[in-house]
């Protein structure tokens, strides 16, 4: 299966993310749920991409995209 974002694709974080398990710091910038755009792909990499975190700071953030689902992709 093919977990690779392109731009444009709108992913939510994972109920189950083992990140929120594990660091504060990914806790205080998102929770279960959490919508995030992804700003940029990775070509060489169909693990990793940019995203922003809606309602967030703003920034472009590298997250994994086994800690996601697609909401809803680019056409």
């Amino acid at each position: 299966m093919n977990n690779g974002f392109s731009a444009g694709d709108l992913v939510k974080v994972k109920e189950d993310s083992s990140w929120l398990k594990r660091s504060q710091t990914f806790r205080a910038m998102i929770a279960p749920g959490s919508l995030v755009l992804v700003t940029d792909d990775i070509l060489s990499s169909k693990k990793f991409f940019y995203g922003v975190v809606c309602g967030g700071d703003g920034e472009a953030h590298l997250w994994s995209s086994d800690q996601f689902d697609l909401v809803q992709g680019t056409v």
